[in-house]
């Protein structure tokens, strides 16, 4: 784990080293096109917007899953097919002129389905089915600020999230608990047309007084996803990006310094179109490298943002 970090932390401050000499006013005109090509575990967008200018964003995944992977990253039983839809919606609103201190307000909608035929269609997971568990699972509070003046392409965000789903699903849902997390954000552009992104977030969700409906213990979660993504400007409206992540999960955080309880690896592809200064989308598939106790996921996610 120290090394990964390590190689992580390298890796940020090699690279503009390599970076060839642009002009910054192009850097910041570029902005909206390149710094937020990938959210691979999205807690937002990376975007900061001017003071009174309101942003509205929208990342929709659907996920499924036929295979769970033993403490060593075997192949286990599992039951059927997990299917898994998760949408999360942001209101984004600058505070400042210089565009480095931003709030808002997040919602996130999930749905979750079992089937035991593993070659049922994820798209049931969306359907109107009793047997899917859904509902508006989390709603919360952002803030955004570039913390150094001189440093625009580094931004923080700490966020908290409430659960909002029915009493009786939020257990099912994986959303009964208050989530607080931070996230770091940097890009730096290595060619005029090749661009990097990195994001580290960290996330607890806090133990509750009460015992699980299981009756098991609640205990503090540690969640730590790590990514790297490389874009490139085939136009200046047509985006394509790649990207890895690796994600560190701890079912009791105090456990922490014990390794993982769960961990896996996952590349992305993408393409992002900007459609004009004020609206984008992309589109985005996700697959697994690898996973230890823990399922092997695939997904298609889509994303917009509008500006007023």
């Amino acid at each position: 784990m120290k090394r990964l970090y390590f190689t992580v932390l390298t890796f940020v401050l090699a690279a503009p080293a390599f970076a060839q000499d642009i002009d910054a006013g192009k850097l910041l005109r570029m902005r909206d096109s390149l710094d937020n090509i990938l959210m691979v575990n999205p807690t937002s967008s990376a975007i900061l917007v001017r003071k009174g200018e309101l942003e509205l964003y929208s990342f929709n995944t659907l996920m499924s899953s036929k295979t769970f992977n033993d403490r060593e990253g075997n192949s286990s039983y599992q039951p059927g097919k997990y299917s898994l839809f998760n949408s999360l919606f942001q209101v984004n609103y600058g505070l400042s002129k210089s565009r480095r201190i931003n709030v808002g307000l997040d919602v996130s909608y999930r749905s979750y389905r079992l089937d035991a035929d593993k070659g049922s269609s994820s798209l049931k997971v969306l359907s109107g089915d009793a047997s899917n568990l859904k509902g508006l699972n989390y709603a919360g509070f952002r803030v955004r600020v570039v913390p150094f003046k001189k440093l625009r392409n580094f931004t923080w965000q700490s966020y908290v999230w409430l659960p909002t789903a029915p009493k009786d699903v939020r257990y099912s849902l994986g959303s009964n608990k208050v989530n607080f997390g931070n996230t770091l954000f940097y890009y730096t552009y290595l060619t005029r047309k090749l661009g990097m992104f990195l994001q580290a977030n960290m996330t607890f969700a806090f133990a509750n007084s009460s015992p699980n409906p299981d009756g098991t213990l609640s205990y503090t979660e540690l969640y730590l996803p790590l990514s790297a993504s490389l874009s490139y400007v085939v136009t200046p409206k047509d985006i394509v990006f790649g990207s890895l992540t690796y994600s560190w999960v701890n079912d009791d955080a105090r456990n922490f310094k014990e390794g993982a309880d769960h961990d896996f690896a996952q590349f992305s592809a993408g393409y992002q179109r900007i459609i004009s200064k004020r609206f984008f989308a992309n589109i985005v598939y996700s697959g697994t490298m690898f996973a230890r106790n823990y399922g092997e996921w695939n997904s298609f996610s889509f994303g917009v943002r509008y500006l007023y």
